[in-house]
């Protein structure tokens, strides 16, 4: 089991989303925020430069007076800590998001989740707002590309809603295996995971593809996401910050997209294109 690192970061303006934003691409695990101005970041001894924390902290000027401490955890499962505070969430009238120990809703669809480390939760605006729009869609026998699936979430949703296939891809190790077990846990078959780059994705032509990542990986991938997309097809982009909104919307307009629809919520913004 690896040992973690705690760094606690103090005096972060109520910027927490923002800096959890650009955290999130040093490999950190997880957050926990104490209040508006503590945010609480765990990462892997393994993972953990002190070098790169401090030129990444240095770029974000909307951090002046900001502060940190580093500690080390004591080795516990740090996975079964976070569950402790997993709470069951509504996506509007018709999602119920839970884990395995809270009890069934009467709703339209049910996601259960186990909740590792992995992204994607439904918590998190940009999950979020992505379920919302899918709500709003109709997946009935379409052919959909999670691209980025953290715990599958996303994928889970869509079968529910009536995909005929959805392929689920990850970088990152521990989120592919949770997302076999969460397609396990609720019993979906249509689900195909894959475990590596976007070269690893079947080339196929999708009707939907869902990319929740970041604004970065949108901008490295976008043109490889549309090859695949079949004409009139959907694309909902997410994890994008309010700032680098118009960056993607420029990118999304010179690759011929053509809007559909727009959510923001927090700092947080996610966008529905269709393919010409």
């Amino acid at each position: 089991m690896p040992e973690y690192k705690l760094i606690q970061l103090t005096n972060t303006n109520g910027k927490n989303d923002l800096l959890i934003a650009y955290l999130d691409q040093l490999q950190f695990d997880s957050f926990e925020e104490e209040d508006t101005n503590t945010l609480n970041a765990y990462i892997s001894n393994a993972n953990f430069k002190e070098e790169k924390l401090q030129e990444t902290l240095n770029s974000l000027s909307f951090l002046k007076g900001l502060e940190y401490t580093v500690g080390t955890l004591e080795n516990k499962n740090w996975n079964q800590e976070w569950e402790k505070n997993f709470k069951a969430i509504k996506i509007g009238n018709d999602c119920l998001v839970r884990a395995s120990f809270h009890p069934s809703q009467p709703v339209k669809y049910e996601l259960v989740i186990e909740p590792k480390m992995a992204f994607g939760t439904g918590h998190h605006a940009t999950t979020a707002m992505v379920m919302s729009i899918m709500l709003s869609m109709s997946f009935k026998n379409k052919l959909v590309l999670d691209f980025g699936c953290g715990t599958g979430i996303l994928s889970l949703l869509a079968e529910k809603m009536g995909a005929n296939e959805i392929q689920a891809n990850d970088i990152e190790e521990p989120a592919y295996l949770n997302t076999i077990e969460n397609t396990q846990i609720n019993k979906c078959t249509r689900i195909h995971p894959h475990h590596g780059e976007l070269a690893q994705v079947p080339v196929k032509k999708y009707e939907i593809i869902l990319a929740n990542v970041t604004a970065n990986t949108i901008k490295e991938n976008l043109g490889k996401l549309i090859s695949l997309l079949k004409p009139k097809g959907d694309i909902l982009l997410s994890g994008i910050l309010l700032n680098q909104e118009e960056e993607i919307k420029t990118l999304a307009h010179s690759l011929d997209l053509i809007f559909v629809n727009r959510k923001n919520q927090e700092n947080w913004v996610a966008l529905h294109y269709s393919k010409s």
